[in-house]
């Protein structure tokens, strides 16, 4: 039993140098084939893999260590979380670029892998680790310094939020001091909007109220007075909260907005010609009762005249 025993002990000692050289071709060949844009862009990346190729050529394939085995494989997730994280900050949507740094950040456990298996490979290996460093470092802060250009040029306050939020992440990530100033601004900026957001909502759901009444109320008089009061009121109400929607360039609120006014206009204006054409028909009643009245009057004065003289003449 113990004869077997050190047979296999034998037979796996002289067949892991085999694995471990096998195990390097591959991440070689894979690391040899491998491109990527983010290269020419940050060329402390293109450094990574010529420092990994250098030092796993300037190695005996037979000798192939599994410390190098875990450098080059650690130097290669790096890298590919790298690229892909290139490639997602360079997408229209918000939801990539978002995933992009994210990928950026989580990068660093890829470097930590390759410094802890770096020890005893040489300058290479660190001028590697180095490299990655740099090269992710100076990605997270020109992605942050797009991301506050973007944020100074984006006309809705979500928007400006959102890459306010990536452009901290960024520098925070790379531990640059504009991530705190970011921060300032941008909690400045949240709370202004989440007043004014909160009170455009308040004026929207008041005049959304206000509607309702108003088209339940019946044509009778005086319930088309009510509707047109209810209207106008809902009228000013949407014109507050409109203010303060285009101050943040709210626009799908502003679309409800706009329709909401549409149908509190046409309440208004048919209301309204209703109390036009009401007062008008009680104007020219009136008028013509006044003329009635003072016709009625006049002829009770011609004949109060016409009495008074007939007495006169008789008498004398």
């Amino acid at each position: 039993m113990n004869t077997r025993l050190v047979l296999l002990l034998s037979l796996e000692i002289m067949l892991l140098p085999a694995a471990h050289a096998q195990e390097c071709s591959a991440v070689l060949a894979e690391l040899r084939g491998f491109t990527s844009p983010a290269f020419a862009a940050y060329s402390e990346l293109a450094q990574v893999k010529q420092d990994v190729l250098l030092l796993i050529y300037s190695q005996e394939r037979t000798a192939c260590s599994r410390e190098l085995v875990n450098f080059a494989s650690s130097s290669l997730d790096f890298l590919k979380a790298m690229h892909n994280a290139y490639l997602l900050v360079g997408s229209a949507e918000m939801g990539s670029q978002r995933e992009g740094i994210a990928r950026a950040i989580e990068s660093q456990k890829f470097i930590s892998a390759m410094r802890s298996s770096s020890s005893g490979l040489g300058i290479l290996a660190q001028d590697a680790v180095q490299a990655a460093e740099h090269g992710r470092e100076s990605f997270l802060l020109s992605q942050g310094l797009i991301f506050e250009d973007r944020a100074e040029k984006a006309e809705s306050t979500r928007a400006k939020l959102a890459n306010l939020d990536l452009a901290i992440a960024s520098y925070e990530a790379a531990d640059a001091l504009q991530a705190k100033s970011l921060e300032v601004r941008k909690q400045s900026l949240e709370e202004k909007y989440i007043a004014d957001i909160m009170e455009a909502e308040g004026y929207l759901s008041e005049a959304l109220d206000l509607l309702t009444r108003a088209q339940e109320l019946g044509d009778d008089f005086p319930g088309f007075v009510d509707a047109y009061s209810l209207a106008r009121e809902a009228r000013i109400s949407l014109v507050k909260a409109k203010e303060l929607y285009q101050l943040h360039s709210e626009v799908e609120k502003l679309i409800q907005v706009e329709e909401s006014y549409v149908k509190a206009d046409e309440i208004y204006s048919t209301t309204r010609k209703k109390i036009l054409v009401l007062f008008t028909i009680v104007s020219l009643t009136l008028t013509l009762l006044s003329v009635y009245i003072h016709s009625r009057i006049l002829s009770w004065e011609r004949d109060t005249y016409d009495c008074y003289l007939g007495n006169e003449l008789v008498g004398a």
